[in-house]
């Protein structure tokens, strides 16, 4: 149960971060979450669009000259209340695999906080989620939101 996201590559000087917000706004694309990272020359943005915005927010950004990507990441519903994070933790602990990066959506769903997540190995920890009723967002539950 993935979701796909895009990671844009931007140069780490004033008015990047706007220039492509700006781009995507033009576009009619609608930013669902958003991650920001940075180094001292670059900062990679991640972020989630629906799945219709997908391709054209791909086109837009490569044709504007930003490099991008795919990736397919994880959504999780995780309960707004104390420890609810530390459960879900706990259970990609059992996995053996790494949290390469989390973000929030701006969005959640019926109490619960969205959390979009990578792994080091995706497989192990969608077979312990399903186990144990840890809710996943398929892409098509998120274009829903």
């Amino acid at each position: 149960m993935f979701i796909t996201q895009i990671s844009v590559y931007l140069e780490n000087v004033r008015g990047a971060l706007r220039e492509m917000t700006k781009l995507l706004a033009e576009n009619g694309i609608d930013i669902m979450a958003l991650s920001i990272a940075d180094t001292s020359n670059f900062g990679i943005v991640r972020l989630i669009v629906r799945e219709a915005c997908i391709d054209k927010a791909l086109n837009c950004l490569k044709n504007a000259g930003f490099m991008v990507k795919k990736t397919s990441v994880i959504c999780v519903g995780v309960p707004n209340q104390p420890g609810a994070l530390d459960k879900v933790l706990a259970v990609i602990e059992e996995t053996d695999a790494s949290i390469e990066y989390i973000y929030s959506f701006n969005y959640s769903v019926n109490g619960d906080a969205l959390l979009v997540l990578r792994f080091s190995d995706s497989t192990k920890v969608v077979e312990l989620f399903t186990e144990r009723n840890i809710k996943m967002y398929s892409q098509e539950e998120i274009d829903r939101l």
